[in-house]
């Protein structure tokens, strides 16, 4: 049995389109982002995509918060990840402990996932994590679950993801289909980067 502990947005749900569109709609940019733009911050991190796209820090949070609650009205239509529903199924029939850890509030993840009938397959949904670091979020949680570091596994789809798990001493696997590019995911030597949910499977599976 191990402890996984998932992100949500880009690992689990499918939600760029959306978030990008309430991202243009709460920045209130003049022009929209092009596909070349688009394409080139997918290869980016968070902090290199905040330079680039110019917004002040002191506005980070209240775009967040603007961000969430339109995301609330929008989370019943965005889809999971082909292939995600069976993949948790099967990760929690084989015992494993499952969580969530996500800037998403932790209303929206629930909707999504009673939704999509995956609500029991999760011990635990830690959202709303704000603007603290991802591996001082981890360490939390791994804290107040009495969890031991190298028994737990880091799922996410961002390069941040990769480096929160290093430094919270969790394994990290990098998933393919979120936001950042392989190429990107690669260059920050996750533990394992899985190219579909039968890979991670199979992986969680060995590990």
């Amino acid at each position: 049995m191990k402890t996984l502990i998932f992100d949500f947005d880009g690992t689990i749900a499918d939600s760029f389109e959306t978030l990008l569109a309430i991202f243009e709609e709460v920045t209130k940019r003049p022009a929209k982002l092009t596909a070349a733009e688009v394409n080139d911050l997918r290869g980016q991190s968070l902090k290199e995509i905040i330079r680039y796209l110019k917004i002040k820090r002191w506005l980070i949070p209240r775009l967040i918060l603007k961000a969430k609650r339109l995301i609330a009205v929008k989370i019943i239509d965005i889809k999971i990840f082909p292939g995600m529903p069976d993949a948790i199924r099967q990760l929690h029939e084989n015992g494993n402990k499952i969580y969530i850890m996500s800037t998403n509030s932790s209303v929206n993840i629930h909707k999504f996932l009673k939704k999509n009938e995956l609500d029991d397959c999760f011990e635990k949904i830690y959202g709303d994590i704000g603007l603290r670091s991802k591996s001082s979020a981890l360490k939390k949680i791994m804290k107040r679950e009495r969890l031991r570091p190298d028994d737990c596994v880091y799922i996410g789809d961002e390069v941040r993801d990769i480096e929160a798990a290093k430094k919270a001493k969790a394994t990290s696997v990098a998933v393919a289909w979120g936001f950042n590019y392989p190429k990107a995911l690669n260059a920050a030597k996750p533990d394992a980067l899985t190219k579909t949910p039968k890979d991670l499977i199979k992986f969680l599976e060995k590990y």
